[in-house]
Parts: C-alpha cells; sequence; structure tokens
C-alpha cells in the first residue's frame, strides 16, 4: 500500500508540473494594421518606428517573455516588413527609411523563434465578426491562406489558426461596409480573367480594412484606396464608344470590346433598344476575348422607321454578373421602312391612276365638243 501511496503521489506532482509548464506557455501574438496601399506604397513610416528596438513590435521580439513561447504571426505583417526590407516608397513619393530595421527584425524574429511553435493568424487581422457577416464564404480562406507564406518566409512547419485574433463587433462606417462589399463582389466578378499573383493580392488585401485596430484615418484612407482599384479594375473589361449612321434596313453595328485584363474573357453581351424605331436580338451574344487584346463584334439591328434612337449594350461574364457600366450608342437611322414605301407606293399609284382618270375625263370632253 505504501508503494502505490507513493507512485499515486509522484503521479500529483508531474501532473501538476506539467501543468505549470503548460499555464506558463507564453502566447505572443505579432500582428499590426496594415501600413500599405494596394500598389505596394506605404501610407507613411510609422511601421519602420514599431520595428525599432523600443517600439511595439520591436519589444515582442528584442525583449521577449521568458520560457516557453508560442508565437502567433500574422503573414501580412512578415509580407509588408519584407517590403520594407527590400527597399520601398511613401505614397509621397519618397524613399522610406526603415530598410534596415526590417531587415534587423526579421532576423531578430527567425532567431527568436527557431525553437518555439508558430501559429498562422489570419491574414491582415481582420475581425472575425465582420468577415462573417459580410464574407460568410471565405472565413476559413483567410485563415489558412497566410500558412504557406510563413512556411517559406520560416522554412519550416506553421500550424493555421483556429479563430480570428478578434471576434467582437466594433462600429464600422457604412461606406467602409460598402466599400469591402462591393470589392468583395467586383472580385468575384472578374476573378477568373485575373493573374494568379493579382487575384491573391486583392482577395487577400482588401480585408486588411477590417482590422480592428486600424485608426478612423487610416481605414478611410484604404477604403479610399481600396474603391480606386475596384473602379480601375471594373474598367478593364470594356466597349469602345462609338456613333452610328445606319442606311439599311438590316445592318450589323461593328462594337469593340477591350480586356485588359491577363487572361481570355468569356462573356455575354445583353442589346437592348431603348426606343420602338430599332429593334435587336433578344438573345444573349456570347464572345470570348483573349487576355490584353480587342475584339469587334457585330450586333445586329434591324429599322422600323427613320430617325433617332439608342440602343444599349451590357457586358455580363459566364455567369451572368454584370461587369462595368452599360454603354449607350446613338444611332441615326436615315432608311426609308418597307411600312413607308408601302404608303409611298400606294400615294404614288393613286395618283397615276387619279391622272389616268382625269385625261380620260379630258379626252372624253374633247370628243363631245367635237361631235356637237
Amino acid at each position: 500500500m505504501k508503494r502505490f501511496a507513493v507512485i499515486a503521489a509522484l503521479a500529483t506532482l508531474l501532473s501538476s508540473f506539467t501543468l505549470q509548464s503548460a499555464s506558463a506557455t507564453n502566447l505572443i501574438t505579432i500582428s499590426a494594421p496594415s501600413h500599405r496601399t494596394l500598389d505596394g506604397k506605404f501610407i507613411n513610416d510609422e511601421l519602420a518606428t514599431s520595428l525599432g528596438y523600443d517600439g511595439a513590435l520591436g519589444k515582442l521580439i528584442f525583449s521577449p517573455a521568458p520560457g516557453p513561447r508560442i508565437w502567433e504571426i500574422d503573414p501580412a505583417l512578415i509580407d509588408e516588413v519584407s517590403a520594407m526590407a527590400n527597399g520601398y516608397k511613401l505614397e509621397s513619393n519618397t524613399v522610406g527609411e526603415g530598410q534596415t530595421v526590417a531587415q534587423i527584425w526579421l532576423s531578430r524574429l527567425k532567431s527568436i523563434t527557431r525553437f518555439d511553435s508558430i501559429i498562422a493568424a489570419p491574414y491582415g487581422s481582420p475581425s472575425g465578426y465582420w468577415i462573417h457577416r459580410l464574407d460568410p464564404h471565405d472565413e476559413s480562406y483567410f485563415l489558412t491562406v497566410g500558412i504557406n507564406k510563413l512556411q517559406t518566409f520560416f522554412g519550416r512547419t506553421i500550424n493555421p489558426s483556429s479563430t480570428y485574433l478578434n471576434t467582437h463587433w466594433f462600429r464600422l462606417p457604412t461606406s467602409v461596409i460598402d466599400t469591402f462589399s462591393a470589392a468583395i463582389e467586383t472580385i468575384k466578378a472578374t476573378g477568373s480573367f485575373m493573374s494568379a499573383g493579382d487575384l491573391e493580392k486583392y482577395h487577400l488585401r482588401i480585408a486588411t480594412v477590417l482590422n480592428p485596430t486600424l485608426s478612423s484615418t487610416q481605414r478611410e484612407h484604404l477604403a479610399l484606396d481600396i474603391d480606386t482599384n475596384m473602379a480601375a479594375i471594373n474598367k478593364k473589361i470594356r466597349l469602345a464608344s462609338s456613333k452610328f449612321t445606319v442606311t439599311s434596313q438590316h445592318q450589323k453595328l461593328p462594337i469593340t470590346v477591350i480586356n485588359d485584363f491577363d487572361n481570355q474573357a468569356v462573356l455575354k453581351l445583353k442589346v437592348e433598344a431603348l426606343n420602338s424605331k430599332v429593334s435587336v436580338p433578344n438573345t444573349e451574344q456570347q464572345v470570348t476575348v483573349a487576355g490584353k487584346s480587342k475584339l469587334q463584334v457585330f450586333i445586329p439591328i434591324s429599322v422600323v422607321t427613320s430617325g433617332q434612337s439608342v440602343i444599349q449594350v451590357t457586358i455580363k461574364n459566364s455567369q451572368g454578373i454584370p461587369l462595368g457600366e452599360s454603354v449607350q450608342y446613338k444611332l441615326t437611322l436615315a432608311v426609308i421602312s418597307p411600312i413607308a414605301t408601302w404608303f409611298t407606293s400606294i400615294a404614288a399609284i393613286a395618283l397615276f391612276v387619279g391622272a389616268v382618270i382625269q385625261s380620260l375625263r379630258r379626252i372624253r370632253r374633247k370628243r363631245g365638243v367635237s361631235d356637237e
């Protein structure tokens, strides 16, 4: 019995020691709000200050807590610091001053974490609450997409995060909600036309606007940058403007479709007549436009009567999602329609018959006078 009591005591002591060791493990989170626009330029040089020895991010790796550690690291931050380490520019087009400090910080991060476990935080550390509200289909995407980036950087296996760093509600301006939602729709509509690199860049980096630690000024700045970039993306598939003079009852109008994306685009063209002077096919015309090229498409129309008319052309992707804004083409219809021709012919025949009758009457009158 005494032997069993000793074994039990040792087991209890070992279990207690294990629990104490586990509880003593420090979880260190390496994350910061984005400082870059989508074109890669830095909004300011605040990140360089934060990476310094006495900065918020510098203290975490130059003076870390002692004992066992687990590091939860945002891959978006590593991307930004790596960009700084390679040399960078600010939006003002001046050269940033943080290249050396970024190189030192990255080297120290690799060194201090070499014996510790690393978890990949969600890319850009967006709010889990707002991702669930605005883009629920991509919740797991943002949790796992950064693992490969960190594994490449650290050269070893990285564990995925099981949850977002922040899952609580916080006030988000309506304008930012609208910007993010519109950006998601744009990416879904045009993603198949983009290069793999561009698709990943836009899809990942738009989520940085949902980081809860952003200041209101930074959030507005990033939202405006997203708006600007999405507007440019929407214009990559477009129609060339033009106007036409139609001289035939049935005519095909040459419309130019432009594709500035890298990949080919399978598109549908919907044509509508905005008044009854012309008619157009009810079916949508499907076309394929190679990447970085133009294609001339012929739109058949039928003229009902002469005058001025307008047709409207809308581009859709293969799933039927509209791309960009519809374009209206003004038409000058210089055609005599069949109905007008028919009425003109009847009038001409009537005039001719009237003239013949009148001539016959005159001849009869003359004959009557001669007989008398």
